[in-house]
């Protein structure tokens, strides 16, 4: 897959991820509206909340209704859940499979709106991926912190520990794609050599809560 290809094949899943984040939202709206049915209220109040539930519902089918052909026909309209936060312990874990000595450190961050701990998680993971073919068994530093509105992860490789490691680099497409979607939420990626590894880099703005 070439580098134009990547960014289209990034697009659509940020398209998919798009859809899943809002229409969990317009669904916990419609859920709210609709519990209010049976508390006593003003009329005008009655037919506000009237109005969202069915505009949020509305909402929601359209929404469906226009992504479905950005699923994948295999997936059978199923798919995991978002990748948050709170699953960066078991990407990096994952890693040691690799040979990956890895070191996670994560500030406090406040509120993290869904789409940026997305992107925040693939970059964990494309920037391991880089790490282990670039690099081999080496030590990863990942580190994610906030910087005032940016929300920035950086993963750092010593670079090979040994002098005879033969890289088995891949076309370098997948950061192509995640430059797309750290993109697509008005962020930045740097890739970098730092002494003899590398450095993935990712700020991404988030206005904390």
């Amino acid at each position: 897959m070439g580098g134009l290809e990547a960014v289209l094949a990034e697009r659509l899943r940020i398209a998919r991820d798009l859809h899943d984040i809002v229409s969990h939202g317009l669904g916990l709206i419609t859920v709210r509206a609709a519990a209010t049915r049976h508390l006593p209220k003003p009329g005008e109040v009655a037919a506000a909340l009237t109005d969202i539930e069915d505009a949020s519902r509305h909402a929601t089918a359209e929404l469906r209704r226009m992504l479905t052909v950005l699923r994948e026909p295999a997936a059978g309209g199923l798919r995991a859940p978002l990748d948050g936060i709170d699953d960066l312990p078991r990407i990096v874990d994952g890693a040691a499979v690799a040979g990956l000595r890895t070191r996670l450190t994560v500030d406090p961050l406040g509120e993290v709106s869904q789409g940026v701990q997305v992107a925040v998680c693939k970059t964990v993971r494309e920037a391991l991926s880089n790490a282990a073919r670039y690099a081999g068994p080496t030590d990863v530093r990942v580190r994610v912190h906030r910087d005032g509105r940016y929300v920035v992860v950086a993963v750092t490789d010593a670079g090979p520990a040994d002098d005879g490691w033969r890289a088995s680099p891949g076309a370098g497409h997948g950061l192509d794609g995640l430059r797309e979607r750290v993109g697509s939420l008005d962020g930045t990626l740097t890739a970098e050599r730092v002494d003899a590894g590398f450095r993935v880099t990712a700020r991404i703005p988030d206005e904390p809560a």
